[in-house]
């Protein structure tokens, strides 16, 4: 107990009380450095290859262990949504959907059955430009490039017949899906991955996580913002410079970022080289399009949505975008030999600042 300085004389207290009050001093210095240092997020991350593909997730959090624990989980519910999605698994759904093409409706999942009413909402808004009925052209002209054969009208005109977003029928009340026409088959590459990344940021926020980014082949999710910044950088490959990005990187939180274009998967046929996103409407690979990068606040609209602008086109894909709220794009096409840049009205606000001069 420390004396009162009335009755000892303050001189005397001030002095025998110095090395308490310094040591009490001391004492709250450290308390408060570890309550920083403890409400300090921590970082983490990890990297895994679902549906054939790389997918990195990092965290914030308030520990290691519970930044872990969140992105386990993620990649676990990962992988329950890739054996119902996945057209690479000869079990999974939507194979057994494909399967049952021209048949009874079959019950579905959630996952498949919130997948296949997105892709219809999204091909009623592009007209048909996004379709993932569009199974049967893809194996065509998977099959030409590898024969280094273009299809012929016939074949060409026999898968077209197959390709058809109409051709799908959901039924809500029972959760059942049906393929009205026999050797019909729906493709989600360019939707799928969107989802899943949709599905891996549901599972963080579940965990408490606020701050995060889920990158699946070039595809991402912003989640919030990582501790001091105003968002996450995000670049945009280079089309003309293979594994480089463009100067100006983007600063997106709570935004995802999809980019579709022909700069690494393409076919060769008689030395002429052809993209690998393919035109339901026509049947035919889109020409041009280097690449497409759309921002939208879902990674799954986002993934759709460039496919779709790929396929209309600069002019077309601009009017589409401007039309829709917090969705934004940034087109770099061919004319000739000369790459085009077309962006937006609200593209610019969301690249990075550019850096002082030196």
């Amino acid at each position: 107990m420390v004396a009162e300085p009335v009755r000892m004389g303050y001189n005397r207290w001030a002095k025998e009380t110095s090395g308490v009050r310094a040591w009490s001093q001391m004492a709250s210095v450290v308390l408060w450095a570890a309550l920083a240092a403890a409400a300090e997020p921590v970082r983490v991350r990890d990297v895994r290859m679902p549906m054939g593909t790389y997918m990195a997730i990092t965290v914030y959090a308030a520990t290691e262990a519970e930044g872990k624990k969140a992105i386990a989980d993620a990649f676990e519910h990962v992988e329950k949504v890739e054996a119902a999605i996945s057209t690479y698994r000869h079990t999974s759904e939507i194979s057994r959907l494909n399967r049952a093409a021209g048949g009874e409706a079959m019950a579905v999942g959630h996952h498949l059955f919130a997948l296949l009413a997105r892709s219809a909402e999204v091909s009623k808004e592009t007209e048909g430009a996004f379709d993932i009925t569009a199974g049967p052209l893809i194996r065509l002209w998977k099959r030409a490039w590898r024969r280094r054969k273009l299809p012929t009208p016939e074949e060409l005109a026999a898968a077209r017949a197959l390709v058809g977003y109409r051709g799908v029928r959901l039924f809500p009340k029972k959760r059942k899906a049906q393929l009205l026409e026999k050797n019909m088959r729906l493709d989600v590459g360019a939707i799928g991955k969107g989802y899943i990344i949709d599905q891996a940021a549901a599972a963080l926020r579940a965990h408490g996580i606020t701050a995060a980014l889920v990158d699946a082949g070039g595809d991402v999710y912003a989640m919030g913002k990582p501790p001091g910044r105003d968002g996450w950088l995000v670049g945009v490959r280079d089309p003309e410079r293979r594994g480089k990005i463009l100067p100006r990187p983007l600063l997106v939180a709570d935004r995802a970022v999809a980019t579709s274009g022909d700069y690494e998967q393409f076919g060769r046929i008689d030395g002429k080289r052809f993209s690998h996103i393919l035109d339901p409407r026509t049947g035919r690979p889109v020409e041009g399009m280097s690449t497409v990068s759309l921002i939208a606040p879902d990674a799954t609209t986002a993934d759709a949505y460039a496919t779709a602008a790929s396929v209309l086109g600069p002019k077309a894909a601009l009017a589409f975008v401007e039309k829709r709220p917090k969705v934004e794009v940034l087109i770099l096409h061919r004319l000739g030999d000369r790459l085009t840049r077309v962006q937006s009205s609200g593209f610019a606000r969301l690249e990075a600042p550019k850096p002082p001069p030196k």
